[in-house]
């Protein structure tokens, strides 16, 4: 399973620097190597503070890659708000641990 993540960067994160430390903070939720064997999933991020220019691409490459087969037959996409909510503890509770 593929999972593509379009993200504002967290409030107070300024610049190259700061960014590079918080993406070392977080390394274990970030780097695809460390990501896949414990969640089964490749995930793949996309920086919604870019150029609309390098945001049309990326969208474009996504929306490609993910719409459908050489075959014709449509894979689909979904949509899954981050936010913290009562459904969190819902879908945990029927997933499991």
């Amino acid at each position: 399973m593929d999972i593509v993540t379009f993200y504002y960067r967290p409030a107070g994160i300024a610049g190259d620097a700061g960014w590079v430390a918080f993406v070392q903070a977080h390394i274990a939720l970030l780097d695809w190597q460390l990501v896949k064997p414990v969640f089964k999933c490749d995930p793949y991020f996309v920086d919604l503070s870019m150029t609309p220019e390098s945001l049309v691409s990326q969208a474009r490459y996504w929306f490609g890659l993910f719409s459908h087969r050489r075959t014709g037959i449509w894979k689909g996409l979904l949509q899954v708000p981050l936010a913290v909510s009562q459904d969190d503890a819902d879908a945990s509770n029927v997933v499991g641990p």
